[in-house]
């Protein structure tokens, strides 16, 4: 957009010695540059090119997880989905990959998460609180990623994988992002573009306001425009599994899992509530 084009010659040498900020930079470039302009073979090969070699680093952060990035650029060049693989297997490579990273060995100590490591990083601000009333960037982004990419057939049992786990930390995100995921899943928001920042919660992650409707009609892959980010078979499989699985009782259980952490009961204060008209008395 200025006099003189940016380039990134430093992608061209060790990658491991750029740090997290200066990788996010190209990664940004891509995905609002892809959103405005449409799409360009070098963005496509230079994505892909980053892809493979930073999954192992999508953990570090500046201001914001890698991981967001790097989700946000894939999105972004595959809005309709992966309509043409650039090798046969790639799109099972990327969900067993970029779709579980999220899972990584470094994320979790035992059955809860490495506090630091995923989710909420510190509550070192002058308010001492940790923001848990908002779904954390690597979480929002990873769970729109599988909802997106997984088929139809994979949703339930996805999805189950997920609530299953029952950290509290895990639990409180997870239901923070499930209430402000509602609109997306019930249809009347289509795409991440439309999140209101001043949502309570906020399920926004690093640049997904640049994930809009324009992306799908200039997708140059040949593939039919989707009508919206996540297709309307992958939110009903959706919806149909959360309204079988929050009962009261299990509500309940997961309440007594989050409330015995006494920041996160804290912090989600009247969003619980919320969850609860919705899911458990709402779906029922």
């Amino acid at each position: 957009m200025g006099d003189e084009r940016q380039m990134f010659p430093e992608l061209l040498g060790d990658l491991d010695a750029v740090s997290a900020y200066d990788l996010q930079k190209p990664l940004i470039e891509i995905a609002s540059g892809t959103s405005s302009f449409g799409p360009m073979r070098e963005w496509h090969i230079w994505y892909h090119y980053l892809l493979g070699r930073l999954v192992p680093r999508s953990h570090e952060a500046h201001v914001s997880y890698l991981l967001e990035s790097l989700l946000t650029g894939f999105m972004a060049i595959y809005p309709n989905g992966v309509y043409h693989e650039p090798y046969s297997g790639f799109r099972e490579d990327v969900l067993l990959t970029l779709g579980r990273s999220i899972m990584d060995s470094e994320c979790w100590n035992g059955s809860d998460i490495a506090i630091g490591n995923v989710l909420r990083r510190s509550n070192n601000n002058p308010r001492q609180v940790w923001i848990w009333w908002d779904a954390s960037g690597d979480l929002s982004a990873s769970l729109f990623f599988c909802l997106k990419y997984l088929p139809e057939s994979a949703i339930e049992a996805w999805l189950r994988s997920v609530l299953d786990i029952q950290s509290p930390h895990w639990r409180a995100q997870v239901l923070v992002w499930l209430l402000g995921a509602h609109e997306i899943l019930n249809g009347t928001v289509r795409w991440p573009s439309e999140f209101s920042m001043e949502a309570r919660p906020y399920i926004g992650w690093e640049w997904s306001h640049c994930l809009r409707p324009e992306l799908a009609g200039t997708d140059d892959s040949g593939s039919p425009p989707t009508e919206a980010f996540i297709a309307a078979e992958n939110r009903a499989a959706a919806l149909g599994m959360l309204r079988a699985y929050f009962t009261e009782d299990r509500f309940l259980e997961w309440m007594d899992g989050i409330s015995s952490v006494y920041y996160l009961e804290a912090e989600l204060q009247e969003l619980p509530s919320a969850f609860e008209s919705i899911y458990v008395r709402g779906m029922t």
